[in-house]
């Protein structure tokens, strides 16, 4: 009878980290899955490490040469041979109740198509960094709108339905942001969420693929967030996806205010027609955006009557810290026209 869960380790070069994680996965208080290690060509010790481990649970597999992320993470795809795969990557630490708390989840939620959670980070030698929380939104709607300006998950802290994944076609040419990529797909068709629990230790080192591959990342991202506009029938999407990449890049010198301005009031008028988002909380989300934009982009004597654009705002959306912000701002703005 084959097992409830696949854990599914994409390893390359990953002697140096991968037998914390092995051993966080065999640690589990769930104990009925299979651990998938797909070795992408390593030239280092990672099978030599993955060998001194002695469980039947573990599954060890090889790339016939370096494949790179995609390719390996489809694998799962093909010899994965249970219901739900959960992700780990191969320098990350799983919680001991993690698959416990997600394979529940999905007991009580059987609709939806993905899991994650929240995290802590830890460097290289395991320990604790300052600041060390990695906190998700919660909640499928508001994940789902988050997802729109910004990554909602944590890729080690995943777990989603097998079906799934082969229904979409498995990841797609977008590393290192294949993971972003599939997860904007499978929102677009299947409730998702995220455990209001800690799940994972991501480890940050100096060979981290999103740090050292940071340029491809960038082209790969402003592709999704156009595609994202593209589901929206947003027109112009190429430039629009353009700007929605400087919000998630928090790159507001590269447009005008008043670019952002019509790109919020774009976007909150066609979810008005489509519907995709939640109405309210969505405008919300844009308004809070749209402060973000006027502060970080130093609107001084402007920033209050834009804050009060009336396709923009309203007294509800906003709070006392925002007035406050906004109010130092102009009169900032106003001491330096009097000198």
């Amino acid at each position: 009878m084959s097992p409830k869960i696949t854990v599914f380790m994409a390893a390359f070069n990953a002697a140096d980290y991968i037998s914390d994680s092995i051993q966080s996965i065999l640690d589990q208080t769930f104990h009925d899955f299979e651990l998938l290690i797909v070795n992408d060509g390593s030239t280092d010790r990672t099978v030599e490490v993955v060998e001194t481990f002695h469980d039947d649970r573990i599954r060890l597999v090889h790339n016939d040469k370096n494949r790179g992320l995609t390719y390996t993470r489809n694998v799962a795809m093909t010899a994965a041979r249970t219901e739900f795969i959960a992700i780990l990557d191969s320098d990350d630490i799983a919680a001991k109740n993690r698959l416990e708390l997600q394979y529940d989840f999905f007991q009580q939620n059987p609709t939806y198509a993905l899991c994650g959670g929240h995290g802590t980070i830890i460097n290289k030698k395991g320990q604790a960094i300052e600041n060390d929380a990695l906190t998700v939104p919660v909640g499928a709607d508001n994940i789902k709108m988050t997802l729109l300006f910004e990554n909602t998950f944590i890729n080690s802290s995943v777990m989603y339905k097998t079906s799934v994944l082969k229904e979409l076609g498995g990841y797609q040419d977008y590393a290192p942001a294949e993971d972003y990529e599939l997860f904007v797909r499978m929102a677009e068709k299947y409730p998702i969420g995220n455990l209001d629990e800690i799940l994972v230790k991501y480890r940050i080192h100096e060979n981290n693929i999103s740090g050292l591959k940071a340029e491809t990342a960038k082209l790969k991202l402003k592709e999704i967030k156009r595609n994202q506009l593209s589901y929206l029938n947003i027109p112009d999407h190429q430039h629009m996806g353009d700007l929605l990449f400087s919000i998630l890049m928090c790159e507001f010198q590269l447009y005008e205010i008043a670019e952002y301005r019509k790109f919020f009031q774009l976007l909150k008028f066609t979810n008005r027609k489509l519907e995709k988002y939640p109405l309210i909380d969505f405008e919300k989300m844009l308004f809070e955006k749209w402060f973000d934009v006027l502060y970080l982009k130093k609107a001084k004597m402007n920033a209050f009557p834009l804050l009060f654009d009336k396709n923009l705002f309203k007294w509800s959306y906003v709070n006392g810290r925002q007035l406050r912000k906004i109010f130092k701002l102009t009169i900032k703005g106003i001491g330096r026209f009097s000198a």
